[in-house]
Order: structure tokens, then C-alpha cells, then sequence
């Protein structure tokens, strides 16, 4: 390895433990499918598929790159279940995401319950809490550091904190809409007496909405967006958005395209809009019960000169135990 690659790899080292002290302790993961993937973003969506629904995704990003990589790149990992109860007004689920990063590493697990009612002419409306817990690890003493005596990377890190959420979510086979705030419990993440870090856990507000428009008997339009606020926290640019846009094809096949996006305040210094990625995205529903998905991320930042992009798979089951329960197009 020569001086040029070693200096290279040292910046990206220290570039992602910044981001992973300072910033990612502080953050829930990200999926660009989204819409496929809403239990760990919003306990209000249990039971919406209207059976029992499992939904396992994995998420690789920054992979790869002329320069080496971006070693201890972000690495998600995510399963959910829900299903209605036999009473019909009552829903109950479960979540885990494991998600690593850097020095990082977080596992969340989570039950998730919602509460429905009938709007009329097949609108419904859900609310939904969920708890658990947070079990976050930092690895810290292991960082290569300019500065051995630097006091925020002294100890090592073992945390469990509680997870306690809630949403609302109301939709119809042709739209949706949610709101929700994932958890509400701030938490200190750092070692116990330790100085030199500040590192907290802080809420979001995850604000998602989409639709479908029949574009004639083989197609159909779907529009969606998502945004993404990142509360009392001390990034300048704590506001995410994903605008989506998909075809539908006989039911069976779905293309589409994702810009990201991210934006702080004037009055933070920083840039208004900070463009994020551009998102390829494929679904395949080989079955009306099973779905097949794989999202590709062009990186936009300058951290596109150390990756080729991101990469994600999400495979989807709906059951249908009951004969009389026929499982119609759900397009969300």
C-alpha cells in the first residue's frame, strides 16, 4: 500500500467516525424501499396488509470503489411480521433491525400493536404504539486516532435503552398516508463517567405519503414521498426527503426512480438543499402472495469517489389461511 492510498484510507476513517460520533449514533436507519418496509418506521401500519405479512430486508451501502471502499460502511439488516386479530379492529406486530456502522453497532427489537377503524368506502384509520429496546454497542478503543488522548473514543460503549413510539395511518387501496414518531425516549449513548462526547439519541418524525393512478388497463402510476426529520439534534442538516416515482406493470412488476435529498436551516450556514442520492428501484411479485425487490443508490455526495453506490434486497410474503380471504392487489 503506498502513501496515496494510506492517506486516502486514513481521511475515510476518520470521515466515518465523525459521522458515526457525531451524527449516525444519533439516527434510525434508512431504506430506500421505503414503502415496502413501513413497520420499524411507523407501529400504525400494523395489520395494513390485512393478513399475516413478513418482510425481511438487507441493506449494503457505499460499497465498493475505485479508491478501496469506505471500510465499516453502513450495513443494515431488517425483519417484521404483523398480521390483523381475529378481531378485526386489532392488530399486532414485530420488528428487528440490526444495523452497523463504523464503530457502531445497534439492534433494536420491537412489538408494535394498532388499533383500526372503518372510515367509510374502504378508508381506514390506524393508531399504533410499539416498545422494546435499543441495544447499542461502540467499539471505541479500537479507533485509529491522530489523537490517542482524545477522550470521546476512552471507553467503549455498552448500552440498553427503552424504544417507546407511536403513528397514525390512514389509507385506502388507492392511497396512504402516515405520520409517526418511532421513539420518543432520548437516551445518553456513552460510557458512564465519561467526558469528551455528547452523543445522544434523539426522536425523528417520519411524515410518508403515496397513490396510485391508472394509467389505462396495463399500467399504473404510483407517486410517493417520504420525509424524514431529524429532532433536536445537532446536525445542520437534519431534514431528509425521498421523492419517488414508479410504474406498475399488469400488477406484476414495478419501476421506478428516487431522488434523496437532505436540507438545514439558513440560519445553520450550511447549504438549503443537499443533494443525496439518485435511486434505481425493481419489484417483482412472481405470486400475488410473494414479493421480490432490489434497490441500486448512486451516490451524489463527495463520498461517491470512495464507493459505487448502495444496494438493497427486500423479499415480502403475504399469507392467506383463510379460503374466503382473497388477497387483492395492495399496491402499498
Amino acid at each position: 500500500m503506498n502513501k496515496l492510498q494510506r492517506r486516502g484510507l486514513l481521511l475515510t476513517a476518520m470521515l466515518l467516525l465523525t459521522l458515526s460520533v457525531s451524527v449516525y449514533g444519533q439516527q434510525d436507519a434508512q431504506y430506500t424501499q421505503f414503502m415496502y418496509n413501513k413497520l420499524p418506521q411507523n407501529a400504525a401500519y400494523t395489520g395494513a396488509r390485512e393478513v399475516l405479512s413478513i418482510r425481511a430486508l438487507y441493506r449494503d451501502q457505499w460499497t465498493g470503489g475505485k479508491n478501496g471502499g469506505i471500510a465499516g460502511a453502513p450495513k443494515t439488516a431488517a425483519f417484521s411480521i404483523h398480521s390483523p386479530l381475529k378481531n378485526d379492529h386489532f392488530a399486532l406486530g414485530f420488528w428487528f433491525v440490526n444495523d452497523r456502522l463504523g464503530l457502531e453497532h445497534k439492534n433494536q427489537f420491537n412489538v408494535t400493536y394498532a388499533y383500526r377503524l372503518n372510515l367509510g368506502k374502504q378508508v381506514k384509520l390506524s393508531l399504533g404504539i410499539n416498545a422494546g429496546l435499543l441495544w447499542y454497542k461502540l467499539n471505541a478503543t479500537s479507533a485509529i486516532l491522530t489523537d490517542p488522548n482524545d477522550p470521546a473514543f476512552s471507553q467503549n460503549v455498552s448500552r440498553v435503552l427503552p424504544d417507546v413510539g407511536a403513528g397514525l395511518y390512514i389509507y385506502h387501496p388507492n392511497f396512504y398516508f402516515g405520520a409517526s414518531v418511532p421513539n420518543f425516549i432520548k437516551g445518553d449513548l456513552t460510557a458512564k463517567n465519561q467526558s469528551g462526547s455528547d452523543a445522544k439519541r434523539t426522536a425523528h418524525v417520519v411524515l410518508m405519503a403515496g397513490g396510485v393512478i391508472p394509467a389505462g388497463k396495463v399500467l399504473k402510476i404510483r407517486p410517493q414521498i417520504q420525509y424524514r426529520y431529524l429532532a433536536n439534534a445537532q446536525s445542520k442538516i437534519p431534514h431528509t426527503m425521498d421523492f419517488n416515482l414508479s410504474l406498475l406493470i399488469y400488477n406484476r412488476v414495478n419501476i421506478g426512480g428516487q431522488y434523496r435529498t437532505s436540507f438545514g436551516n439558513k440560519n445553520e450556514g450550511v447549504k438549503l438543499t443537499n443533494p443525496d442520492s439518485f435511486d434505481f428501484m425493481l419489484e417483482v411479485w412472481p405470486t400475488k402472495q410473494l414479493m421480490i425487490g432490489y434497490a441500486y443508490d448512486y451516490t451524489l455526495t463527495k463520498l461517491a469517489n470512495y464507493n459505487r453506490g448502495s444496494h438493497e434486497v427486500i423479499i415480502g410474503y403475504d399469507f392467506a389461511f383463510e379460503k374466503k380471504k382473497v388477497i387483492t392487489p395492495r399496491y402499498f
